[in-house]
């Protein structure tokens, strides 16, 4: 997210950039949260099942989180209107639902054989069936059975990489060879059955089907603008600071400038975009992974270890690729240090006549939102907390999320092995 392999590149040729905190030693500081970031994550991520408040809940777990570790957070929201610049972006997070609705069809009509396949246990093995259609012989289940088992591997053989989708056929494949073997088939292979009888494969399946389908239903929904607004009401109803960036502002670009101006000691985003703005970016808080360490990255310290100006290296992230403009064909982040540290800027490079941008690769637009300067919003922190802050308000905060309201019990993961979200 942000700027593309910026971390891999600072690692190599600017190691005293980043360093590794410990939560402990967060204690006191002053942080701006890029709030939408963490907002995405809960509303999209898996904890909490079907619960639809899960935003707000992770927004209040969030907050809670950073009080107990004595952090002073400013919850930094975007505005109603996205930056200008970031067309490309919006289309490809328009893609991504679109592809998250086509998995969504898939697995909805997933749904439907699962429910054939629990028609067939019931009905045919168990001699009981609620289901509304039967399978009325074992000879009419064996043939279903042996045509999605066909339909399944032919897929399979065509398939690149290893998705959700792609583990969740390799349990239906396995369910409907149960089941063959489970009728008496001669066709059904005995290996790997042991395994999902004990699991119960077809009772397994209808849930992580279940799941996956409210998983891509909240991908295919784009985060309204209501949702973002009731979480900056439970953060001011918790007396915590909350800002609003203004219109056609980004938040990490307003956390960046409050980092600049000395308003917070660093920017809590996943987004890279806040080291072009000029920030401090801790990565990896409240990641929800204990194994995902903090990482801290001064763009100051970046850019003197790169012996770069502030122009410069805003060229080099617009270089290694930004939401804000393409790039310039067959020139990688290593390829772009080198040239900038040779030609100091884009526009020198490009008047070698050497490389040749991509379509797209509208570069002083993505600068001008870079290097855009404004006075500082406020004149300390504690002028910026006052103004940011309402009185603790546990009315409003039971009204937005009662707490008697509980998330539903996420079931564990039936893959042991990491995967592609496509």
């Amino acid at each position: 997210m942000g700027v593309r392999r910026l971390m891999s590149l600072l690692a190599r040729f600017a190691p005293g950039s980043i360093s590794m905190p410990k939560e402990r030693d967060l204690a006191g500081q002053t942080m701006a949260i890029d709030s939408n970031i963490f907002i995405q994550r809960f509303f999209r991520g898996t904890d909490g099942g079907a619960d639809q408040q899960r935003h707000l809940r992770g927004i209040y777990n969030l907050a809670k989180y950073l009080m107990s570790i004595q952090v002073t957070p400013l919850f930094v929201f975007d505005g109603r209107m996205r930056a200008l610049g970031k067309e490309n972006e919006m289309l490809k997070r328009k893609g991504e639902r679109i592809r998250a609705l086509q998995q969504l069809d898939a697995e909805r009509e997933r749904a439907r054989r699962v429910s054939v396949m629990v028609d067939i246990r019931d009905h045919l093995l168990n001699g009981h069936s609620t289901a509304k259609q039967q399978m009325h012989s074992t000879a009419e289940a064996v043939e279903w059975l042996d045509s999605n088992c066909s339909r399944i591997q032919a897929r399979k053989s065509r398939a690149g990489q290893r998705t959700i989708g792609g583990r969740l056929d390799e349990l239906e494949l396995e369910a409907s060879r149960l089941l063959l073997f489970q009728l008496g088939s001669t066709a059904a292979q005995a290996e790997g059955v042991a395994r999902f009888e004990k699991l119960q494969a077809v009772d397994a399946l209808q849930t992580y089907n279940a799941e996956r389908i409210e998983t891509l239903s909240r991908r295919s929904e784009p985060l309204r603008t209501g949702m973002v607004e009731s979480c900056e009401r439970l953060v001011r109803a918790l007396g915590m600071a909350a800002l609003v960036a203004g219109d056609y502002e980004e938040s990490e670009g307003v956390c960046a400038h409050l980092c600049r101006d000395g308003l917070v000691d660093c920017v809590c985003s996943e987004d890279l975009d806040v080291v072009a703005f000029g920030g401090r970016l801790l990565r990896g808080l409240y990641a929800g992974d204990s194994k995902t360490p903090l990482t801290l990255v001064d763009s100051v310290a970046a850019r003197e270890e790169l012996g770069l100006s502030r122009d410069s290296f805003v060229d080099l992230c617009i270089l290694c690729g930004t939401d804000f403009a393409t790039t310039i064909e067959k020139v990688g982040p290593i390829t772009a240090l080198r040239l900038i540290q040779e030609h100091g800027s884009i526009e020198r490079i490009l008047g070698l006549q050497k490389y040749s941008a991509r379509e797209g690769f509208t570069f002083q637009s993505a600068r001008n939102v870079f290097l855009a300067n404004a006075p500082p919003r406020f004149a300390s922190r504690e002028q910026m907390l006052r103004r940011c802050s309402e009185m603790p308000d546990p009315q409003a905060v039971e009204l937005l999320l009662p707490m008697r309201s509980q998330p539903q019990k996420q079931a564990s993961d039936p893959f042991a092995r990491g995967v592609v979200l496509l």
